[in-house]
């Protein structure tokens, strides 16, 4: 390490000692320089000589430069070969005809012709008929036929017959393309991609209109033919996206209610009923004929309207058992009487009557006999075959229906006289005040 460091402290007194000797040197270099630049040019010069003669003399110039001095020395030559070709080719039908000739004549002599004669047609029909018997190839378009209403599909050759404006579809015959035939002197526009091109067209089917202008369809794309106008419209589509709307018809069950003032066992419809709708619009997405994907994009709803029937619930009484849910009154104090069981009774009048109760008699004054139900009153106030409805005020007894069937000098005015089956009964129920519905 020491003997480094001692080289190392040595280095720059020795380039002192360079730069003192060289430095004539350094200050002459560049004189030298300025007298060496002006004989560049001729050096290059002499250079540019030399590669050039170095070239010259290579194998390849020496053939090129052959070749050159062979077309220099037949000049003349060359320059007449037009003129002795324009007189040679009149003779050429001649002279074909002399060769076939002379051919014939030695297939004669050898006893080839007749031979030849069967060869051939053999021969060329070897190489035409497997084109008569091959397949041929259908054009296997996919197309779709919409009038804005719903798209029909056609995989390669249609399977039924109809005509449409400017179009006629035919069932498949075995041509090279589907039976999508155009009448002529339509003016259609064909659009594909960017691209938009109108054309005459002629007699022809779909796949040739489209050759004709040059139009190719891949096999992820699809023709579309809108026949809603004069004449089709044609555009070529990888994907279609047709909206299309399905109904739905809606019914509600019927609904019933109670007509408390129709007699029982009666019906009558109110209201009628009305069907509802759901349309529901779909957006479908179709590719290559087949529905990829579908959505629903819009729902609306119209709801149903149900058939509303009344039906009566007014009979002329009730069973001793049911007893009344509701009293329901009227502006002049008639009403009707809603029991639990769901009937009902009309009534014109509500009064309250004070009561007694008997038991005695086989019949009654009206000639009725006697039994719960038939009571005594008062005919000058309520006549014979009145029909009530009767339960006490305090709560003790609901009577339930009655008719006036007797009377009696007591009975006076609004008293009424209760029926019952015991002695026993009527002297529990002894006197009390009822409120008795007149009934209807």
């Amino acid at each position: 390490m020491k003997q480094f460091l001692t080289q190392l402290t040595a280095v720059p007194g020795l380039a002192v000692t360079w730069l003192t000797v060289g430095a004539d040197a350094i200050h002459e270099t560049p004189y030298r320089l300025a007298a060496w630049l002006p004989t560049v040019p001729g050096l290059l010069v002499s250079a540019a000589k030399a590669a050039w003669k170095w070239f010259t003399h290579t194998e390849t110039v020496q053939e090129v430069l052959s070749v050159y001095g062979w077309v220099e020395g037949r000049a003349e030559e060359i320059h007449r070969l037009p003129y002795r070709l324009a007189a040679w080719l009149p003779t050429v039908p001649d002279r074909w005809h002399t060769m076939w000739q002379r051919i014939f004549a030695w297939l004669a002599k050898k006893g080839i012709t007749a031979r030849m004669k069967v060869f051939i047609p053999l021969c060329l029909a070897g190489l035409i008929l497997p084109f008569c018997i091959a397949e041929i190839s259908t054009s296997q378009l996919t197309y779709v036929i919409t009038d804005g209403v719903n798209p029909i599909f056609i995989q390669g050759t249609p399977t039924f017959h109809q005509d449409y404006a400017g179009l006629s579809i035919n069932e498949d015959n075995g041509g090279r393309d589907a039976q999508m035939i155009l009448k002529a002197g339509q003016t259609i526009t064909v659009k594909h991609g960017n691209q938009s091109i109108s054309a005459v067209t002629r007699q022809e089917t779909v796949a040739n209109f489209l050759r004709r202008l040059d139009v190719e369809c891949a096999d992820t794309e699809m023709v579309v033919l809108d026949i809603a106008g004069n004449s089709p419209a044609i555009t070529v589509l990888t994907d279609l996206v047709y909206a299309r709307q399905a109904t739905i018809t809606t019914t509600a069950p019927g609904e019933r209610r109670p007509n408390y003032l129709m007699k029982k066992g009666t019906e009558k419809v109110v209201r009628e009923a009305e069907n509802g709708t759901i349309v529901e619009t779909y957006r479908d997405i179709y590719r290559q004929g087949e529905l990829e994907m579908t959505q629903m994009i819009h729902r609306e709803e119209v709801a149903p309207v149900p058939q509303l029937v009344e039906y009566g619930t007014r009979v002329n009484e009730v069973s001793r058992s049911d007893r009344i849910k509701k009293v329901v009154y009227n502006a002049d104090g008639s009403g009707y009487l809603l029991f639990k069981s769901g009937k009902t009774m009309t009534f014109s009048e509500r009064v309250t009557c004070n009561a007694t109760a008997y038991s005695i008699g086989s019949w009654t004054a009206s000639g009725l006999p006697t039994k719960v139900g038939h009571i005594a009153v008062d005919p000058k106030v309520f006549p014979y075959g009145t029909r009530f409805y009767i339960f006490t005020d305090d709560g003790y007894l609901v009577y339930g229906n009655a008719v006036a069937a007797d009377c009696g000098s007591a009975i006076k005015g609004y008293k009424i006289d209760l029926w019952f089956e015991t002695f026993g009964e009527a002297c529990d129920f002894g006197r009390r005040n009822c409120t008795v519905f007149v009934l209807n």
